[in-house]
């Protein structure tokens, strides 16, 4: 493959279509990964975001932002367009992203009706003339089709029945995602580009710690998917020690969540719970930083923003052994374990729980260096370079 150096290369111009952008925050992880991409390779190429005005779940548009125009004072260095609900049409949509000429399409998730699907549709019937890129962001893992899986299995045979994979791109996070989408289409052009995580770290606090006393917090949505039920459960048999447990994430399955306040009301009084909703991005890492663990039992992450973000504010996790992190103890970061072994996932809370001040900041510098090493890489943002290079003589 040529090498593509920057010094060389044209700025090209990228069309990132995405449901949901900053300043939304509500649908978690695909947000920062975009917003990220965008901020860290607007430098390097034109960079236009077509996104929708409103944040994930709300009516309301983002305030003071003006809509259906392209915008250049939200992301230094890229144009952003938020469109309206009440104006928006599929006519109006085509013609502004196939207006644009963009060298590159770039997809953010898979299933989106309107901001993946109908762009496709567009590039199929050969009115979109842009090389397509998409990046599933983990909706083509097990864990995730196994969620409403009517309807994706549709979608992914009329995906197949029209050759969409021979038309396009896909953008893999890392080599697990990479194995889930060449499980589905065995023929696509895959490309590996590890997320981008937020580029700026806040100094390195301390926090006090006791033996016997532990403040955990949970970042991410209420979904099953998050797993949220299984540590509520897990720590109403935690009879020894103190937990106090502040949930940060919005509410995406009232049903599910109902669940989780039965559990909650059960709870010993060992085990204190704080729930805050939704929160904004900035607030996150200021709350992290006031808790000595970060806990996610996730089922499946091709990231896990809520788990980089911890590192950065030097606090080690407790998670799933289903996300891209691992080899986590060895390094001092804390734990990735089985969700088959919930008896090891109690050992795991147990043992932060009894961390001396002396245990807890071996763990949490360990975790800010971590993140501060990953975060001044440059090597990094290399994959991206051939991922939104365009040849226009050799495109699909």
């Amino acid at each position: 493959m040529q090498e593509v150096t920057l010094t060389t290369r044209r700025k090209e111009t990228i069309l990132v279509i995405t449901d949901w952008f900053y300043p939304g925050f509500k649908a978690g992880g695909p947000i920062r990964s975009c917003y990220n991409l965008v901020t860290q390779l607007s430098n390097d190429f034109d960079v236009f975001v077509y996104t929708s005005d409103t944040d994930h779940g709300d009516a309301a548009p983002y305030p003071d932002i003006s809509s259906d125009k392209w915008l250049t004072n939200i992301v230094e260095n890229a144009r952003i367009y938020y469109a309206s609900k009440s104006k928006f049409s599929l006519g109006k949509f085509s013609r502004e992203i196939c207006g644009l000429n963009a060298d590159v399409v770039y997809l953010n998730h898979m299933f989106s009706p309107v901001y993946v699907i109908f762009p496709l549709y567009l590039k199929w019937r050969g009115k979109l003339k842009s090389k397509v890129v998409l990046c599933p962001r983990g909706a083509l893992y097990d864990s995730a089709l196994a969620i409403k899986p009517a309807k994706k299995k549709i979608f992914l045979q009329v995906f197949r029945w029209l050759s969409i994979d021979k038309l396009i791109d896909f953008h893999a996070t890392n080599d697990r995602e990479k194995a889930s989408i060449l499980a589905l289409f065995p023929k696509a052009k895959v490309v590996v580009a590890d997320n981008l995580p937020a580029a700026v770290q806040p100094s390195f606090k301390g926090l006090a710690k006791t033996s016997g006393s532990l403040k955990a917090i949970y970042v991410a949505r209420i979904h099953p998917i998050k797993n949220l039920l299984l540590l509520l459960q897990i720590m109403k048999n935690i009879s020894t020690g103190n937990i106090e447990l502040t949930i940060v994430g919005p509410v995406e399955d009232k049903n599910y969540w109902k669940l989780c306040e039965e559990v909650i009301k059960a709870l010993p009084i060992n085990i204190e719970v704080k729930f805050l909703g939704a929160v904004s991005n900035t607030e996150i890492q200021e709350l992290i930083i006031t808790n000595h663990l970060s806990v996610l039992l996730t089922e499946g992450e091709n990231f896990g923003h809520s788990i980089f973000e911890s590192f950065l504010a030097g606090r080690p996790v407790l998670i799933s052994d289903q996300t891209p992190w691992q080899l986590l103890y060895e390094n001092r970061l804390g734990w990735e374990v089985p969700l088959t072994n919930v008896g090891l996932i109690q050992e795991k809370l147990a043992q932060a729980i009894q961390w001396s001040q002396q245990d807890f900041d071996i763990f949490s510098r360990a975790s800010w260096q971590f993140a501060n090493s990953f975060i001044n890489n440059r090597d990094k943002l290399a994959p991206y370079y051939p991922l939104f290079l365009y040849d226009k003589e050799s495109s699909r």
